[in-house]
């Protein structure tokens, strides 16, 4: 479809967030928002957290597609009722049992081993073994959003293999803006001391203490570097004590949460960027805000990050610090290295990622005829 070209139809984008929250989805919608409207498109975004069920059903009649980005299943049935074709994007992962560990299951198969999972040991208290009636209501709400939706698309292709549905998941990649020809980054644009940045919620599964503990391991033999922690979460606490009781409290800086702006800045002055997530990831967008600004990542083999790290940045086995400080201390004997690595990075994400890209994939996925779903 030529670029210049403006299509006749209107986009309703529906997420489920707070405008001034700091998401990924979020991001997504802003960036397809802008995007939709650079191509003549009349585009209107709706928030089914802050706007009421009347807002939506204005919006819902004003649309002739809507792209919905959560599970919400009300809003998928009031547009269904108005016969509005629904193009739904899967950004989390749809399973509990696949948070940790993954292994590719037919669909059928997926659901029992998930209702399984979800099953309380049986000296639980009363409370946690009616907690698993709302999982499985969780679980029915999801399905029952998927069955009602007309196409389907994932934000990574291992979240499209991992939904296990019976029908077609396309892989739409999230965009990041790149300037078309970049400056080359040098060592003199780096922070001195080196540093290596984490930005995330503080939780067990993004897996700072990982982070932590190669750091105790690698400032055995370098004293010259620095770990940025960008974020807020409820292990704050906890992940500041084990700083102080491992001693590298020196190399270690919790900065909390940071404008847009600030976080791009951290990361464009770092040596790497650091993701040792424990959980199925399945489309982190730090990583490609890392590589936006040439900087390379060390990222775990879980999900989705090696995907969209591509093959320049440092992949490591999970829940393994020492692979972790191995390559920080790669990248701190090697720092030339690193900024080569990250200049492919970026090359990467600018020939898989770009929203020029994504926006015209997009358009034609919302223009084409919605293939017809086996509803027995």
């Amino acid at each position: 479809m030529p670029g210049n070209e403006s299509v006749s139809m209107k986009v309703l984008l529906q997420h489920r967030h707070r405008n001034d929250e700091i998401s990924g989805v979020l991001t997504y919608v802003n960036y397809i928002a802008l995007g939709l409207k650079e191509q003549g498109i009349d585009t209107k975004v709706v928030s089914t957290h802050e706007q009421n069920c009347y807002q939506w059903l204005q919006m819902i009649l004003w649309a002739d597609i809507v792209h919905m980005n959560s599970n919400h299943l009300l809003f998928a049935c009031l547009c269904k009722i108005f016969n509005r074709k629904i193009v739904i994007k899967y950004h989390y992962l749809f399973y509990q049992s696949i948070h940790i560990q993954y292994q590719p299951m037919k669909f059928l198969e997926r659901i029992r081993t998930d209702v399984l999972y979800s099953l309380p040991k049986p000296k639980y208290p009363l409370k946690w073994q009616l907690y698993a009636i709302v999982i499985w209501v969780r679980l029915i709400i999801r399905l029952c959003t998927a069955w009602l939706a007309d196409r389907h698309l994932a934000c990574s292709q291992f979240l499209a293999e991992s939904l296990a549905f019976p029908w077609d998941v396309l892989t739409l990649y999230n965009p990041i803006p790149i300037t078309e020809s970049p400056i080359p980054k040098n060592r003199e644009t780096l922070s001195q001391p080196y540093t290596f940045v984490f930005v995330g919620r503080l939780s067990h599964d993004k897996g700072v203490d990982l982070l932590l503990q190669a750091t105790r391991i690698l400032s055995a033999h370098y004293q010259e570097f620095q770990v940025l922690i960008i974020g807020e979460g409820q292990e704050a606490k906890k992940l500041k004590q084990m700083a102080i009781d491992l001693a590298i409290e020196d190399h270690v800086q919790f900065l909390g949460r940071l404008s847009q702006a600030e976080v791009l800045q951290a990361l464009t002055s770092a040596l790497a960027l650091v993701v040792p997530s424990r959980w199925q990831d399945p489309a982190p967008y730090v990583v490609l805000e890392a590589s936006s600004v040439q900087t390379c990542s060390i990222v775990s083999c879980m999900g989705g990050l090696p995907e969209i790290a591509g093959p320049a940045n440092f992949v490591v086995n999970n829940e393994d610090p020492v692979a972790i400080s191995e390559k920080m201390e790669f990248c701190l004997q090697n720092p030339q290295e690193s900024l080569v690595r990250g200049r492919k990075a970026q090359q990467f994400v600018l020939h898989h990622f770009s929203p020029r890209q994504i926006i015209l994939q997009l358009i034609q996925y919302l223009q084409s005829d919605i293939p017809q779903v086996d509803r027995n």
